[in-house]
């Protein structure tokens, strides 16, 4: 049949769609190549945000942001002296702190991805240059970050998919559980820090928007767990609802989300917990920077319940890259804390923290984007061959 897809590497070699270098079955290929049609359109960037419902989240975020600023009474130009006073030194270190996760982000995806393959395809995960993999790790951080949903992960799945040749399904069983071990280590960092911040004043606070960061972490924390233990025990039963098409895309998919650990769990964790704490130093950093570090009121601790407080409400699929929720948040739990200056210091903050943590997401990924061919799959890793 003219026109099938042999998929190749930037160094020229063959990683072809049949099931053999894919480590698929033959009734496997047929379904994983339906999938691999359909993702150009699932994951086409400038679709997805010209899409209403991009738009509208956009305009969610700018609601929040706006009734917020309206009602909080802001003396900008307190804030922007608190900016002007920052101290350059830490903010850089600020910066460095939080593109230190990277790296331990794609080893802990490469391993993941690696325990979710077999024979040919866990070689190829494993040779895969690391550099290559954390462009399309940051890829998909960007994409999270200018259109809504979570549709990230997907365009991850999409472009390991079409550079490393590895199963879709799988692949995305496995950021799975990558999402799952997120949430099961961050939410009993989250309850510590939060004890250790608030004390007494935790649920005694007027404002209950800590309380829901805490109370969201751990519905998203059981309900992921829950998720996998469900896909784990059910087994093969689940495919007595699904329609049969589906049959082995699940199947793929549960195999990369059961044995995405394999027998890693320990390092595993530990890598996600000095993530997660590297989270809290980038927020820790930027405070210190402003010189609002204070004994007995903002602190390590504070810093981290914030951080992770707001990579909770990122996981929730509201706003691209928790745009008004996570600002409102941080602004309310600083103010809760006493934050010399107020509200108009603690926008001061989270302008700085949000200037790392969403600003250069979308500038250095827009140019990841642009200028690197990891994004350009269709023109530089697809070529057709007669068959």
């Amino acid at each position: 049949m003219a026109g099938s897809r042999d998929l190749v590497s930037d160094s020229g070699y063959p990683l072809s769609n049949k099931g053999d270098l894919l480590g698929l079955k033959p009734s496997e290929v047929a379904e994983e190549a339906q999938i691999e049609d359909e993702m150009p359109q699932q994951v086409s960037l400038g679709a997805r945000f010209r899409d209403p419902r991009t738009l509208l989240s956009f305009g969610i975020a700018l609601v929040i942001l706006a009734v917020a600023v309206i009602k909080a009474g802001i003396d900008w130009d307190t804030t922007l002296h608190t900016l002007r006073s920052a101290n350059l030194a830490l903010f850089a270190m600020a910066f460095v702190a939080y593109y230190a996760s990277f790296p331990i982000r794609t080893h802990r995806w490469r391993r993941l991805m690696h325990n979710a393959n077999h024979g040919d395809v866990q070689e190829r995960i494993d040779h895969f240059p690391l550099w290559d993999l954390t462009q399309i790790l940051y890829l998909s951080w960007f994409v999270n970050v200018i259109v809504p949903f979570k549709l990230g992960d997907v365009y991850r799945a999409y472009l390991a998919r079409r550079w490393i040749g590895v199963s879709l399904s799988r692949t995305i069983g496995a950021l799975l559980a990558e999402r799952i071990l997120d949430l099961v280590v961050l939410f009993p960092l989250l309850l510590v820090a939060a004890v250790l911040t608030f004390q007494a004043k935790l649920f005694a606070a007027h404002d209950d928007i800590i309380g829901g960061a805490l109370l969201a972490g751990l519905v998203l924390a059981v309900v992921a767990g829950a998720i996998l233990v469900v896909i784990w025990r059910a087994g093969e039963s689940i495919l007595r609802v699904l329609p049969h098409r589906l049959h082995d895309i699940y199947r793929l998919f549960r195999h990369g989300a059961v044995n995405a650990f394999g027998h890693e769990l320990p390092a595993l964790v530990g890598q996600t917990a000095v993530v997660w704490l590297l989270e809290g130093t980038r927020l820790a950093c930027v405070l210190w920077a402003l010189g609002l570090i204070a004994p007995g009121k903002i602190g390590p601790a504070a810093a981290i319940f914030l951080a992770l407080g707001s990579s909770v409400l990122t996981a929730l699929p509201l706003t691209p890259g928790g745009l008004g929720v996570v600002d409102a948040f941080v602004v309310t739990g600083l103010v809760l804390l006493n934050v010399s200056g107020g509200k108009s210091t603690a926008v001061a903050a989270d302008m700085l923290d949000r200037l790392i943590s969403y600003m250069s997401i979308a500038v250095i990924g827009f140019f990841v984007y642009a200028f690197t061919n990891k994004a350009h799959v269709t023109s530089t890793a697809v070529t057709r061959t007669p068959s």
